[in-house]
């Protein structure tokens, strides 16, 4: 027969056991949203890439396709006759 001490220390261990397993489990959730966190910086990241390298594309080739500016030809002014 157990005696009434050694079940309130295996009562105590029970205790601590899932005390301990309840921190495991906060630490898991926590790393698991850690993770998920770090894919969404990841995937906003990779698509702001995506977006800033075509606008830059766009307005590089705006840049070369735009007519580039045409010199202002002034007509020379006629010479009067001379007198």
């Amino acid at each position: 027969m157990s005696r009434p001490g050694d079940d309130a220390q295996r009562e105590m261990e029970q205790r601590a056991l899932r005390n301990v397993r309840g921190l495991l489990d906060k630490i898991e959730d926590q790393d698991r949203l850690d993770k998920r966190a770090v894919k969404r910086i990841a995937v906003v990241g990779i698509i702001v890439a995506v977006i800033g390298t075509t606008f830059i594309g766009i307005w590089i080739s705006a840049r070369k396709a735009a007519p580039t500016t045409n010199p202002l030809v002034i007509p020379a002014v006629p010479k009067s006759p001379a007198k």
